[in-house]
């Protein structure tokens, strides 16, 4: 039981790190566009980055956990439909967790660096 634990924990440390690493990389994009794009106005700038990252943060939690819903289900015994996908097998196998808890892991960094960057906006601009 210790051994899957561990296990898990260790899948949930990797996707919270690639995840942490996703949003910071899309906040910064966002923001430098913004920021270009709107004659270098910083508040313009965190309003598309704090806008950007709550969208994709909540489009993660719905995405995973409808995966969350539909990954265990069976699929019809043929030989044109296997009863397993390898690929999912493999993110499995290889993160630890299935991927649609994978992706509802990785939904908590972008929703809370969307969360932080909505307060420093509302704190700066006011």
């Amino acid at each position: 039981m210790q051994d899957k634990t561990a296990k898990a924990l260790r899948g949930a440390a990797k996707v919270l790190t690639v995840g942490g690493a996703g949003a910071l990389g899309l906040g910064a994009i966002a923001f430098v566009f913004a920021l270009l794009a709107h004659g270098l106005d910083w508040a313009m700038g965190l309003d598309w980055a704090r806008k950007l990252l709550l969208l994709v943060g909540a489009l993660m939690l719905i995405t995973g956990g409808c995966g969350l819903f539909v990954s265990g289900r069976d699929r019809p015994s043929d030989a044109v439909t296997p009863r397993e996908d390898d690929t999912f097998r493999m993110f499995w196998h290889e993160v630890g967790m299935p991927w649609g808890a994978a992706v509802t892991v990785a939904s908590v960094d972008f929703l809370v660096l969307g969360t932080l960057v909505d307060l420093l906006y509302f704190s700066l601009a006011g």
